[in-house]
């Protein structure tokens, strides 16, 4: 008995030698900048090595799979590092609350001499709140983030969508450009840039700003996405389908690919197809909101109000600070003569911000 277990100890010592051994092969592929390669090695040392799992997480990050890339950091051991670039991946899917979690976890665990984690993981604590509209939170946060470190790319980055949210363009663009200053290489600076140009209605300045940022990273998938979207809103639709197809090829999880193929056969009234895009939307990604309000909005024009509820009313479980798809839903229950809901769901919409909700209850009186 004594002998079969040391024989045992002995092979289980051979087998975790032999993933390290594995893991040094991948990290030292890594710093050559041969990805599949390292890749390749992570895979076949994460079953017995944490540390395999993180550094093909944060590999997977870098080559924007976020998805995949938050499943492998979330099974790495529980570190400031593996927690700060979960937050951002969590952030890059719009999983808020989990992106706050990891982020609060990250600021916990760093050191105080860990300057680049900490201030990280404060810039996406103030993505957080800017979602929640709560600007005043998310600027104390990314302050904080630029005392750690001035020169952090991705507190920049937010404090630029923070001055966006609150239609602050020109401090919104110097905050992008300062990201850029601090590191030329940064996709999301360019991705920011080019997305707040699209929502401003300057789609060609938007397409040049986007291939200027893919001249610096072709393989960047945010950037082909929102080249993509801008070519959509432009009116390029043929366009817009090369660059999401191109995106599903090269990350055939990508969400946002998927409902604006979804959008764009909505537009040619091809409504089974785009029902099928936004379904595939959701089955990726259950926690998503986007894909639900686009299903509802589809099954409304198709007169379908049952199903067009059911998908609006998932979209506000999943996201309670939407206030279009409260709007969307009091007009259905307006259709229903349910006028009880109606006022309930613009005095949600109104609370949120939203304007023709707003004007909706000062024409009757009605506080929010």
């Amino acid at each position: 008995m004594k002998r079969i277990l040391t024989i045992v100890s002995l092979l289980l010592l051979t087998s975790l030698g032999s993933a390290q051994s594995v893991l040094d092969k991948g990290l030292n592929a890594d710093r050559q900048g041969l990805v599949e390669l390292a890749e390749g090695y992570y895979r076949q040392a994460v079953d017995t090595n944490a540390t395999a799992r993180l550094h093909l997480g944060l590999l997977l990050e870098r080559q924007e799979h976020f998805a995949e890339a938050a499943q492998w950091l979330a099974k790495s051991d529980t570190t400031a590092l593996s927690m700060a670039h979960l937050a951002v991946c969590h952030g890059e899917q719009r999983h808020w609350t989990d992106a706050r979690s990891a982020a609060e976890k990250a600021v916990e665990l760093a050191a105080e001499g860990d300057s680049t984690l900490r201030a990280s993981a404060m810039a996406t604590l103030g993505l957080t709140h800017c979602m929640e509209r709560n600007y005043t939170n998310a600027l104390t946060w990314v302050n904080r983030a630029l005392e750690q470190d001035p020169t952090s790319a991705r507190a920049l980055n937010v404090k630029g969508i923070i001055h966006y949210n609150r239609g602050q363009d020109q401090e919104a663009t110097q905050a992008f450009r300062q990201a850029l200053q601090a590191d030329p290489q940064n996709v999301d600076a360019h991705f920011n840039l080019g997305a707040m140009y699209c929502y401003r209605n300057s789609y060609e300045l938007a397409i040049t700003t986007l291939k200027k940022g893919l001249k610096v990273e072709r393989s960047s998938i945010k950037l082909i996405y929102c080249l993509g979207w801008a070519y959509l809103l432009k009116g390029d639709k043929e366009g817009a389908i090369e660059c999401l197809e191109e995106v599903i090829m090269r990350d055939s999880s990508y969400v946002g690919a998927y409902n604006r193929l979804g959008d764009i056969y909505f537009s040619r009234a091809e409504y089974n197809r785009a029902i099928a895009y936004y379904r595939t939307a959701t089955r990726i990604d259950p926690k998503g909101s986007e894909a639900y309000r686009l299903l509802g909005r589809t099954y409304a024009e198709q007169g379908e109000m049952g199903k067009a509820l059911r998908n609006y009313q998932k979209a506000t479980e999943l996201n309670k600070g939407d206030a279009e798809t409260y709007c969307r839903l009091a007009e259905l229950y307006e259709k229903q003569k349910q006028p009880k809901k109606v006022r309930s769901y613009y005095i949600k919409a109104a609370k949120l911000g939203h304007i023709g909700a707003q004007k909706w209850c000062t024409e009757r009186a009605i506080a929010y």
